[in-house]
């Protein structure tokens, strides 16, 4: 049984990553995709601001994640 704070450390490093790696692999898809289209260089910028938004998704779970991580 944690505590609620190390359970809200221990979300925070799970969402973290799991962030992370939605982050890089949407931007990269993004990136590489519209780079072998043609675009402009300067959309592989709003590819990173797309996955950013994205990658935001997985801390929505962060309630439900800290009450799951206490008991």
């Amino acid at each position: 049984m944690r505590t609620r704070q190390e359970a809200s450390e221990r979300a925070q490093l799970i969402l973290g990553a799991v962030s992370l790696v939605v982050w890089f692999v949407v931007a990269f898809a993004l990136a590489v995709t519209w780079l072998l289209q043609g675009a402009a260089e300067a959309r592989i910028i709003v590819a990173g601001f797309i996955a950013l938004g994205v990658a935001a998704l997985p801390w929505l779970a962060y309630g439900p994640l800290v009450e799951r991580l206490s008991r």
